[in-house]
């Protein structure tokens, strides 16, 4: 067997989808547990949506989720470039090898031409493949060239059937008929995806394709352009889609759809009329006509849905892997959890870190049913993670973290950050929840949760234990844990009540909810002046609406 070497071949035309980061997760570790080889190649051939932007955010989240490869951008290789824009000439040196073995054509048909075609087939209730049966006649050919017309270059379908052998769906077959003439090169010189995929996977010796199911349909097309150039298949490995728990497909429409839904319900809250968009276009500075073709979903522009749910105060879907970065998730907990998305090693295990992955991953146990993405059970995971990380690598993650959000945590001094990280790296879910379970430490709250009050602080003579707390903890020697500690068990034995009595609370007038890590330690990690300034003005605020 030749030496195992896989590719991830991303479009730069956006952010990096968690569907792609799983694809790309598959071909590292089928690479590595074969001892193999990992490319990243970039098929920037769209020149209308390709940005070097993406291409950017593309391999600053490779980096950060740990794939890295072997050949490909950066590192370079015996196969450079990597970039497909880069290899038109190699492209064009096998489109003139078919066009002269009579494989290929060139095709004239303009865009108005090729729309009757297909309204005649739709009319027919058929579904439209374009086959040319004639070659052009001389006058035709002089007419297309006078006109300015530019030919694309067509591979002629073969006469017959073209079977997929795939490990993961099995076997399926199109029939001849089925079979159009697909394009290869466009007008201007660039290689469709088909062509283009082919070619690279064929001389950068790529072994076995991974991608989605998504492309399954695109398989026939490509076998046929190998078969015409007299070249091997790789082996072919089509993963499931990925859904939503609604079991729609997990999309960046999802961002859109949900931007358009909060825009829609402000709409209605503030009485505007109907498809009038230019006085919220206006509001966050962007072009009118825009936001009305977002809104009647002739665009579904991440970047504007990004806008309007800053605007509107919206917590968009996590899509991207960046999403979930800036959402305070571990790239580790990512891919444990992308992996299982697909993938099982046959027991009940869930916890793999990336090597353990590699050593247990096979094409043979990936599934064919589509995937359902559970935020909730991500979530959890990456909790279970987060709690056991070292503190060398649980700073190293949160710094990560601190480069893509804007958050008080990084301006913390090394002493009061690592006090956040002791007092709640046990209960926080993600980065955000630990900026959010924090948030009291750095700031007095300036509310207290209604629920919680109502419970330890109007019933059962709340304030009074209060009042006797905060004496308790005046009188407190040296502002320690220990300390603390000893004075609330002073308390309660000489009251013969019990410890929540005085301890909820006490957390309600410090955090402003009956939430909070050990309340010794937490009391301990704030200034003695300032739980004391606390307790009154819960004490003066509370005893005020009692």
């Amino acid at each position: 067997m030749s030496r195992v070497r896989t590719r991830f071949a991303p479009s730069p035309t956006g952010s990096l989808h968690v569907g792609g980061a799983r694809t790309a997760l598959y071909c590292w570790l089928f690479a590595r547990r074969h001892e193999g080889d990992f490319l990243l190649r970039i098929e920037d051939t769209d020149r209308a949506r390709s940005t070097e932007e993406a291409t950017r955010g593309i391999l600053r989240d490779m980096r950060w989720l740990g794939l890295a490869w072997d050949e490909g951008p950066e590192v370079g290789g015996p196969c450079a470039p990597y970039f497909q824009s880069e290899r038109l000439e190699l492209y064009q040196e096998h489109v003139r090898a078919l066009l002269e073995s009579g494989h290929a054509y060139e095709a004239w048909e303009s865009r108005d031409e090729l729309d009757a075609l297909r309204r005649v087939a739709e009319a027919a209730k058929e579904n439209f493949r374009f086959r040319r049966r004639e070659p052009y006649t001389a006058t035709e050919l002089q007419t297309f060239r006078e006109e300015g017309r530019k030919p694309v270059v067509r591979l002629k379908a073969p006469p017959h059937a073209i079977t997929v052998d795939d490990v993961v769906v099995g076997t399926m077959s199109q029939a001849a008929d089925e079979i159009e003439d697909v394009v290869i090169l466009k007008a201007d010189g660039f290689p469709t995806y088909h062509f283009g995929v082919v070619v690279d996977d064929h001389t950068m010796a790529i072994t076995h394709v991974l991608r989605g199911q998504e492309h399954l349909m695109n398989t026939p097309k490509h076998l046929a352009i190998l078969e015409a150039l007299g070249w091997d298949s790789p082996v072919h490995a089509h993963l499931p889609i990925i859904f939503n728990l609604s079991g729609s497909k997990m999309s960046k429409r999802d961002k859109a759809k949900a931007a358009r839904d909060g825009l829609r319900d402000l709409q209605k809250a503030e009485g505007r009329p109907a498809d009038d968009w230019a006085w919220f276009a206006s509001r966050i500075d962007v072009d009118a006509v825009a936001l009305h073709r977002f809104m009647k979903k002739k665009s579904d522009d991440v970047a504007l849905a990004t806008t309007i749910a800053a605007e509107l105060g919206l917590d968009l879907p996590m899509i991207e892997v960046m999403d979930f970065r800036r959402g305070g998730y571990l790239a580790e907990a990512l891919l444990n959890y992308l992996a299982l998305l697909g993938w099982s090693a046959g027991d009940d295990r869930e916890r793999y870190t990336l090597e353990e992955l590699a050593e247990a991953f096979s094409l043979e146990r990936v599934n064919k049913q589509p995937a359902k993405f559970d935020p909730v059970k991500l979530q959890a995971m990456n909790a279970d993670w987060l709690r056991d990380l070292d503190r060398p690598r649980y700073l190293e993650a949160l710094h990560q973290w601190f480069e893509v959000v804007d958050t008080p945590l990084a301006r913390l001094s090394e002493d009061d950050l690592s006090t956040v990280i002791d007092l709640f790296q046990s209960r926080a879910r993600t980065f955000v929840d630990l900026e959010k379970q924090s948030a009291f430490l750095r700031a007095a709250p300036t509310s207290w949760d209604e629920k919680d009050v109502a419970k330890h602080i109007r019933k059962g003579g709340g304030l009074e234990h209060l009042t006797q707390a905060r004496a308790a903890l005046a009188d407190v020697g040296r502002w320690e844990a220990d300390s603390i500690e000893r004075a609330f068990q002073r308390l309660c034995e000489a009251s013969g009540k019990g410890l929540g009595k005085y301890a909820q609370p006490v957390r309600i007038a410090i955090a402003g909810c009956a939430v909070t890590p050990s309340l010794w330690q937490t009391l301990a990690a704030l200034d003695r002046e300032d739980v004391l300034a606390r307790i009154d003005r819960a004490l003066e605020h509370l005893a005020a609406e009692a």
